[in-house]
């Protein structure tokens, strides 16, 4: 369907206003077994960004894509080598191609929404530990479990995320959602 206007012209119904939105957001099948709260994705979240007028670009799930989706929890520190961080760096190289094209053509990036606590898309706070090796009895499992924290610092994907806009000079702001409360995230955009 074409709309056009008084003298002809084609009407954009475009408000240039983009998200990029964490994997999980969208498809909460790409996490961990056990950390899903949602039954497919989080409707608050999508349904209230597109009626607030957003497009959304969906960031790729690293974890699922180097360990697949019968992976075990990790913390940051295991992620973070140079290994992972190249493949973060190849799964984001057409995203932040595409965030630099938009950005470029007067389109507003108005955030990087991820999600807390994890140790690829926290944005905030990520979890640590010494958290590796085999697990079970005789393997120092009640030590490891006792190790684990909260790290005031992002996931690996974005950490890598921001330096690569960083290095195209597009500047966005980066937010967390609080799945318990979806809604609050619209108050940071």
């Amino acid at each position: 369907m074409r709309l056009t206007g008084e003298a002809g012209g084609v009407i954009l119904k475009r408000n240039k206003k983009i998200v990029l939105l964490a994997h999980c957001i969208l498809n909460v099948n790409a996490k961990v077994y056990g950390l899903a709260t949602v039954p497919a994705g989080c409707k608050q979240i999508v349904t209230g960004l597109l009626s607030s007028g957003f497009g959304i670009i969906q960031l790729p799930c690293v974890e699922q894509s180097c360990f697949g989706i019968n992976r075990w929890g990790q913390v940051k520190n295991q992620l973070n080598f140079p290994g992972f961080r190249s493949k973060c760096r190849s799964l984001l190289k057409p995203i932040v191609e595409q965030v630099l094209d938009f950005s470029e053509n007067g389109y507003e990036i108005a955030a990087v929404i991820g999600v807390d606590g994890s140790p690829t898309c926290g944005v905030n706070y990520t979890c640590t530990g010494n958290w590796g090796g085999e697990i079970g009895e005789g393997f120092e499992l009640p030590a490891k479990i006792a190790s684990l924290d909260i790290l005031n610092e992002a996931g690996v994907m974005m950490d890598i995320l921001q330096e690569m806009l960083l290095e195209t000079g597009v500047s966005v702001r980066f937010i967390a959602v609080d799945e318990s409360n979806p809604e609050a995230c619209f108050l940071n955009l």
